[in-house]
């Protein structure tokens, strides 16, 4: 789901996985997963792509003729070693 920036309360154990830049939109999203959603897709690369298509009814894109299409891959043993041991920042540091 996309919402208006400060639409969306931050849990304390939502885990921050970066800002999604698209040219259409002036501002970068930023991108949120909660904690067992984390635990799961942890070992995976998600490419997050904007594509024309109708998104999701409650979504902030689904007026717009927007989607979201998410793509995933697991990480190379190399790029795991990189990040295996690196901090998450949750909700709980959101200011």
């Amino acid at each position: 789901m996309c919402y208006l920036a400060g639409e969306f309360r931050v849990g304390g154990s939502d885990v921050f996985l970066g800002n999604l830049v698209i040219d259409q939109i002036p501002e970068p999203i930023k991108v949120w997963i909660s904690l067992p959603q984390f635990e799961y897709w942890k070992h995976t690369h998600l490419t997050i792509d904007l594509v024309p298509g109708r998104g999701a009814g409650f979504s902030l894109e689904a007026p717009e003729g927007f989607r979201f299409l998410i793509r995933s891959r697991l990480f190379t043993d190399e790029e795991w070693a990189l990040l295996e041991n690196s901090p998450v920042l949750t909700g709980a540091y959101e200011g």
